[in-house]
Formats: C-alpha cells, structure tokens, sequence
C-alpha cells in the first residue's frame, strides 16, 4: 500500500515560483547568448574594414604658415602696366604715368585732391588767424569749381601766375575847422555851432606797385564840395576829436591790406593747382613743392606799412 503524502497550499506556491524562476533564468541565457553572437559579429565586421585615421581638432591658435597661402596671381596687363611704371621711374622720366585729360575735381585721385585742400588750407591760414580744416572743408568745393571754372587740363593756355597789385585808401574823422577860435576850446563845442560845419579828415594811403605810403588831411570845399587837402600845420585853427582817431586810422588801413592780401592769395592758390593739374595730366606723380614753398603772403607783412602811421594796429 503506498502512502500519499498530504499536498499543503505552501508546497504548491514554491513549486511555482521556482517554475517562475527557472524560466526567467533560461530567458537570460538565451539573450546573453545572443548578445555575445552580436558583438562577435560586429567584431568580424570591424577587422574587415580598412580603418580611418581621425583628426585631432585644434584646441589653440596656430601660426598659419606663409607657405599655405598661394600667392595671387595677378593678370598680365596689371603686372605689364606695373613693368612699365618702374621703368619709366628707373630711367628718370618725369612723366612716369600715363597720361589723362582732367576736366574736373572728379577725375582727380585721393592723393591730389588732398594736396588741393593742403593748398586752401594754406591760402586761408595765412591771412586767418581763426583759420582750421573745418573752415577749409567748408571751402574746398567752391575752391575746385573755381579751379576748374571755364578750365581744363586740355586747354591750359598759359598759366599766369598772379602779382601782387593795389592801392587801399583808410580815411577817418579827425576834427572840424573852427570858426570862432576865440571862443571854441574844443570840438565838441564846434557841434553845437552852426557855423563850424566843415570836417577834417585824415587819409592814409598805401600803394605796392610803385611803393607809395602817404598821409594827408583834407576837408570839403564849400563851393565845389570836394575833398581839399589841407595842412594841418598851417590850419591852426583845428578843433580834434578826443578819440584815438590814429589808432582807428591804423585799423582800417590794416583790414584793407589784409583783405587785398587774402585775395592775392587765392588767386596764387588757384594757379597753384591749375600747375600741378597740368602736370597729373601728362603723367607726373609728383605733388609739387610744399605748401609752405608756395609764397603765400602772410598777414604780418601788412605790419610793416602800419610803421608808417607810428606803430601796428592792436588785435581784436
């Protein structure tokens, strides 16, 4: 007789979970199994194919080496043109470049119209002592029109350098020729008289071309109302003004030299530039002289004409 051994509820759930476990276990197997055929396949694959190298990226600046830079080839009419400058420089030729018409500031280069404005700037700076390149900027288009005013490169003619040439006159009021000497002490007793109406003036007069200073006193004739010089030495009967009418008189002849002066200049400057013009024409790279060889007339030399009236007029 055999014997059967009672079945207990906890026999049953081990045997389960070991059943669990064991197929869990065999899961595992077979997947490392096939994890292990696929890493021996990509290993076949990779000693198969050819390996590349890899670059290491660069991490710091590196020197570029000159050599790695192909030179840029220049065409050949550039390089011919280039031959020739040299050549023409190598051999002395005053006129290396190539020749052009210049009809107007727009066919100048940069360099020569700086060299136009260094010329205004000149003529401006020796007469103005406020003169700045702001100034100069605000001119330097009118400057070139007038450059270029009914003027060219191609029909140049001859060039004329301008001269120095004028006569300025400075007159002021000095007094009044008196009537009643015994009872007028000064002039402003002779304005309140009817009868002391005639003016006395001093004119100052200055010529460069032939040199003539000359200073005399003059009044108005009572019939033909023109001015009659006087003496004063001899008309002793003049009542002067209190002011400095001298220093006055000195002023104005000042403002009218300087003027004469400024307008001299410009035209210098203009012939200046119409002879570098005709040179950039023909093929000079030369700028000329400097701006300070170019016999621009300074405001001082106005001084000098003043020494004739005592002194030089005080600055503004």
């Amino acid at each position: 007789m055999e014997l059967q051994l009672p079945l207990r509820r906890q026999n049953i759930t081990d045997f389960l979970n070991n059943l669990s476990t064991m197929s869990q276990a065999q899961r595992e197997l077979r997947r490392r199994a096939t994890s292990i055929a696929d890493a021996n396949r990509v290993q076949e694959i990779t000693l198969a194919t050819p390996q590349r190298s890899v670059k290491r990226r660069r991490t710091s600046a590196s020197p570029i080496s000159i050599a790695s830079t192909p030179p840029r080839q220049a065409s050949r009419s550039v390089k011919s043109e280039r031959d020739k400058l040299f050549d023409a420089i190598e051999a002395g030729d005053d006129y290396p470049g190539a020749p052009m018409a210049i009809k107007s500031a727009d066919d100048l280069s940069q360099v020569q119209l700086k060299k136009c404005y260094e010329i205004l700037h000149a003529c401006g700076s020796a007469t103005d002592r406020n003169a700045s390149m702001t100034k100069t900027r605000q001119s330097i288009d009118g400057f070139l029109d007038a450059v270029f005013n009914e003027w060219s490169s191609r029909k140049a003619g001859n060039l004329l350098r301008s001269e120095l040439d004028f006569l300025v006159e400075a007159e002021v009021s000095v007094g009044k020729l008196c009537v009643k000497r015994q009872e007028h002490a000064k002039v402003t007793d002779c304005d309140a008289e009817a009868l002391c109406t005639a003016p006395v003036s001093a004119v100052a007069t200055y010529c460069n071309n032939p040199p003539m200073f000359k200073l005399e006193f003059s009044t108005v004739d009572d019939l033909s109302g023109q001015p009659l010089a006087i003496c004063p030495i001899s008309k002793g009967h003049i009542r002067w003004v209190d002011e400095d009418w001298l220093q006055e008189l000195r002023k104005g002849l000042q403002t009218k030299i300087i003027a004469k002066i400024h307008k001299h200049n410009k035209h210098l400057a203009i012939w200046q530039a119409r002879k570098l013009i005709v040179e950039w024409a023909k093929g000079s790279l030369s700028m000329g002289e400097g701006v300070d060889q170019m016999d621009f007339t300074k405001r001082e030399m106005a001084d000098v004409v003043l020494l004739g009236l005592g002194g030089h007029a005080e600055e503004n």
